[in-house]
């Protein structure tokens, strides 16, 4: 995988977030680089997907962040992203032990832990293979009388566990799945619900919320609430009522009720809000070294909000569609271009037109 700079040779100054990040590059970049950006603009390196335009309204695409632009700009201001295997956002062994002491899943680290004793003691369990997103790779066993119930089928205990041990092995986790809260039970049936908090270093370097969007599952088979996936994603108010949800299809269909279960969506309220924000602001606080903005998952469990886990390049898409804006528009918009401003001279030199992620 790579992280591709795009430079448009005409750009457009109405979109204040995208002019500072390509004004920074042309301006700090050699001949050559700003000749490799352009290259990658020509050839469709940069700007709006095909799939993000059929979702994303003209209005908001023209204040908004592509998939394509966002990544190099986060890799700018959230500098220890890489290599993989050290960032902390992207490690999810690393991750579970920076944030001890924070709410988390129940998990078992079978390097301290014994893995067969600890799965005695559960019922219903979710494994994570390290340095994935959007839900890849994330499997489900529940406790079917002697074995488990996988996507593949009934294991043994026995096969379980050596499954689990070489996730282990490979940077995975071994979580407890963790109880859906009652009130949101009708809305999310297939998995946990998790509301995205983006919390951004402000003009302080203190940590700020600057965005939310909750992910509801619309059932099947798949443990998971990501939006690509066909779940639900929708836009939370500062009371935390819920507006109408999107679903992601193509295009993405709107939903007052939700598509299984008939329960109301648009004006339900969510449970634990505030606590929730407070959690992802806690969070940041433990991991803003080298980090400037995050965008975590905050699980809405029967015990509280629980911190399912923390991303170094967040999704805007499902932001912008959310909320009805781009992200120029906003809070984050204005503290991106903050941080674009602060930023030293050396790394906006570093930023190459194409980086090598390293692992």
């Amino acid at each position: 995988m790579l992280t591709l700079r795009a430079l448009p040779i005409r750009r457009d100054g109405g979109n204040n977030l995208i002019a500072a990040y390509h004004d920074g590059l042309a301006r700090h970049w050699s001949p050559v680089q700003r000749l490799i950006g352009h290259a990658l603009s020509a050839i469709g390196g940069g700007g709006w997907s095909a799939a993000e335009r059929r979702f994303l309204a003209a209005d908001i695409r023209a204040q908004g962040l592509s998939m394509r632009d966002r990544k190099g700009l986060h890799r700018l201001i959230n500098p220890r992203a890489f290599p993989l295997t050290a960032n902390p956002l992207k490690n999810k062994q690393l991750f579970a032990q920076m944030a001890q002491g924070l709410p988390l899943p129940n998990a078992c680290d079978p390097d301290v832990m014994d893995l067969d004793r600890w799965l005695m003691g559960q019922t219903d369990i979710i494994a994570k293979p390290s340095y994935r997103s959007k839900g890849q790779g994330v499997e489900r066993f529940v406790r079917q009388g002697n074995g488990w119930q996988g996507k593949s089928g009934i294991v043994t205990d026995a096969q379980l566990s050596v499954s689990l041990r070489a996730l282990w092995r490979q940077g995975g986790v071994i979580q407890q799945r963790m109880p859906t809260h009652a009130a949101l039970a009708d809305l999310s049936p297939g998995a946990l619900p998790t509301l995205r908090v983006v919390t951004c270093l402000n003009e302080k370097g203190a940590p700020e919320v600057c965005a939310t969007a909750l992910r509801l599952s619309v059932g099947g088979p798949r443990p998971v609430d990501n939006f690509n996936a066909g779940n639900l994603v929708l836009a939370v108010d500062a009371q935390g009522r819920c507006d109408a949800a999107w679903q992601g299809e193509r295009p993405p269909i709107r939903h007052r009720l939700h598509p299984a279960t008939g329960a109301p969506i648009k004006g339900a309220m969510l449970p634990d809000h505030a606590e929730a924000l407070a959690l992802a602001l806690r969070a940041h606080d433990r991991f803003r070294a080298g980090f400037t903005v995050i965008g975590w998952d905050i699980g809405m469990t029967a015990q509280g909000p629980v911190l399912i886990e923390g991303n170094w390049n967040p999704g805007t898409d499902i932001l912008q569609l959310a909320e009805g804006r781009g992200v120029a528009d906003g809070r984050l918009g204005m503290l991106y271009r903050h941080a674009l401003a602060q930023m030293p001279e050396a790394r906006w030199r570093g930023a190459a037109a194409v980086e090598r992620d390293r692992k």
